[in-house]
């Protein structure tokens, strides 16, 4: 959910030619470790290059840039010909409407393959944990709620909860949505029946092009509040934007292939 970092393309140079298949068709990392190896030997010219579980982040010039890899898609490669950045690899965030990429000069050959082959098991790898964290949080939420429909009496927000839902209220009215986001979270991971919460995260996730975050906490919300007077509106965004997600998936797994653990589909 946190952007480390904005999301930007690099390098203003246009690839207009057709896309190429990589050169070494087997070019694949063995491993996390590998993966990471390739990604900071590719953007070697670039400082305070860090490889997290969710974002690859570097600097150039004093501009901070991070990859999203849990929404990255359509990775590909590409080669123009007259250029003195002949090799760019392109990746599309789900949650962006403009590709980004990276170019290399004339030796750049082996960093755009091994680039390319890392961000695509770093992807893969990362949508897994996405995954694994958004079945984690419904199964807390399912603890609590469970725990509110057996209780006699209504629970009082706690005070640690409670400063966050100031923090995030404050970012909110500062049109500072990452830190909004953020707030919400952390009150939510505190004290998950709070309605409201659940639903001003869902919207902000919502339009922040964040799904599944949008479609887990909306979803929370319709479980706590169910006969509220905008469950069908709740309903109806949980469609929407399970719809951007099953585009997304449709991208990153063409025909249904078959993904191993930590691998998109070439």
């Amino acid at each position: 959910m946190h952007q480390f970092a904005r999301n930007s393309a690099l390098l203003a140079v246009l690839c207009f030619t057709a896309q190429t298949v990589f050169a070494h068709k087997d070019v694949e990392p063995k491993d996390r470790v590998e993966a990471t190896t390739w990604v900071q030997e590719a953007l070697h010219s670039f400082s305070n290059v860090r490889v997290t579980e969710s974002f690859v982040v570097y600097q150039d010039h004093n501009q901070s840039y991070s990859i999203a890899l849990p929404r990255i898609a359509n990775i590909s490669s590409m080669e123009q010909k007259r250029s003195s950045y002949p090799y760019c690899v392109f990746w599309r965030d789900y949650a962006s409407d403009a590709p980004t990429h990276i170019c290399w000069g004339v030796k750049g050959q082996k960093n755009s393959e091994r680039f390319a082959a890392a961000l695509e098991y770093l992807s893969g790898e990362a949508r897994q944990k996405t995954q694994v964290e958004i079945d984690n949080d419904w199964a807390h939420f399912q603890v609590q709620l469970t725990a509110l429909h057996e209780s006699t009496t209504k629970p009082a927000m706690p005070e640690a909860a409670r400063e966050h839902q100031v923090l995030a209220e404050y970012a909110f009215k500062e049109k500072n949505t990452d830190k909004a986001m953020l707030e919400y979270t952390e009150a939510l991971k505190i004290f998950s029946t709070w309605p409201e919460g659940q639903f001003n995260l869902a919207t902000l996730c919502g339009e922040a092009k964040h799904y599944q975050c949008a479609v887990l906490h909306m979803k929370e919300y319709l479980a706590l509040a169910p006969d509220s007077s905008d469950a069908q509106a709740a309903k109806d965004s949980i469609i929407i934007w399970n719809d951007k997600l099953s585009a997304f998936r449709a991208a990153i797994a063409p025909e249904s292939a078959a993904v191993q653990p930590g691998k998109t589909p070439r």
